[in-house]
């Protein structure tokens, strides 16, 4: 019997196959699950720092493949920075740096409270960059409202054509030919010319309105300004965490998600390893699903009745097809003090719980789950 320090509960938040049991109890069911399973995958993965840790650790044990359930509408970012690098900066430099700055589409779909962060602040900071701040909106969806205290010239720009658009301005800005495209020819020489005149630029976008080609074509865009200013990027990711968890999982791994433990090591591949794949072709067997965010809307996911699902979080008491073990899990940032990816800072936050709740942190039913699978495979050898 293996033995060490085990984290304790008190609370029987915990159920198998709708049974209110112990948290002991359906630790132990869930161990024994995943250690009998022929492809576990772990997912969901909205939750914090600590818990998204823990979800990598258990992988890496059970032998199992890790995706984040929002990675589809963030891959294209993910892939493009991975293979083509990307000049990014941080959302406070740019509100008090950034003199000129393009917003890409429907920048702020996923992050509406982001505009009165980076603009409700005069740039003062490098004296090419104090005074008011020039925006160039390309491709603006209908019934954008106006950016107190900048001036903002708009380039109307179908949301299928900003590509091309980016590519006739990266054109332009490097003294190129062009074609014909989805702007005027003399739009994108004003655009090109706009951008180099800089102090410090920027270049705002949702990763989730970009194909792969789009953000590929504006951070080759944003490199070839640098050789005569500064510009740099700010994708958003939205919601969710799921750049958050990409992250961990580099520093963790040496790949951003996904990622396979199945060979002893990890194994990165985007296609092979996407979590919605695997459960619908039938090679994964058992999901573990992860949520623990506060005001993150966590929908029953689409492969749910299709596979066995271990649920750690609130959330999962009302899908319609019920998990066959489910945990709740306390909220980062409401139930217990969490570290999260912030939008508004482009990096990793402390949040202090705005609430002393009862229920265990999602990072130590996981770290109880993975204790618990090294019982189940000595218990097996003996």
């Amino acid at each position: 019997m293996a033995t060490g320090h085990r984290k304790r509960f008190v609370l029987s938040n915990a159920w198998i196959d709708g049974r209110p049991v112990s948290v002991p109890e359906a630790v132990a069911a869930a161990a024994a699950l995943i250690g009998g399973s022929r492809l576990p995958v772990v997912t969901g993965l909205s939750t914090d720092v600590a818990g998204n840790r823990a979800a990598l650790a258990l992988a890496r044990i059970a032998g199992a493949a890790i995706d984040h359930q929002g990675s589809a509408a963030i891959y294209p970012a993910i892939t493009a920075i991975r293979d083509g690098g990307m000049m990014i900066g941080a959302p406070a430099e740019m509100r008090r740096r950034a003199d000129r700055v393009l917003i890409v589409g429907d920048a702020f779909a996923q992050s509406p409270d982001l505009p009165e962060f980076l603009f409700g602040h005069t740039p003062d900071l490098g004296e090419r960059t104090r005074g008011e701040r020039q925006i160039l909106w390309l491709g603006a969806p209908e019934g954008s409202a106006d950016i107190p205290g900048a001036s903002i010239e708009h380039v109307g720009c179908p949301a299928d054509g900003i590509a091309d658009a980016l590519a006739m301005i990266r054109a332009a800005v490097a003294g190129h030919r062009f074609g014909e495209g989805p702007i005027a020819a003399e739009q994108a020489e004003a655009a090109a010319a706009w951008m180099k005149g800089a102090g410090f630029g920027c270049a705002i976008f949702a990763v989730a309105g970009l194909d792969e080609l789009g953000i590929e074509m504006l951070a080759g865009l944003v490199f070839d300004l640098n050789a005569a200013t500064r510009f740099t990027c700010l994708p958003l990711f939205g919601p969710g965490q799921g750049f958050g968890a990409a992250l961990m999982a580099t520093w963790t791994t040496g790949f951003p998600l996904r990622v396979g433990f199945g060979r002893g090591f990890p194994d990165h591949d985007p296609d092979l390893y996407e979590a919605g794949q695997l459960i619908a072709s039938g090679e994964a067997d058992l999901a573990i699903h992860v949520a623990g965010l506060v005001d993150t809307a966590t929908p029953e996911p689409e492969w749910s009745g299709r596979v066995r699902v271990i649920a750690i979080g609130e959330s999962a008491a009302g899908w319609a097809n019920p998990p066959a073990i489910r945990f709740d899990a306390g909220m980062a940032g409401r139930d217990h003090d969490g570290v999260l990816y912030d939008e508004r800072f482009g990096s990793f936050v402390p949040f202090a719980a705005s609430e002393s709740g009862p229920l265990p942190r999602a990072a130590d039913l996981l770290a109880a789950i993975a204790a618990a699978m090294g019982d189940v495979t000595t218990g097996a050898a003996a």
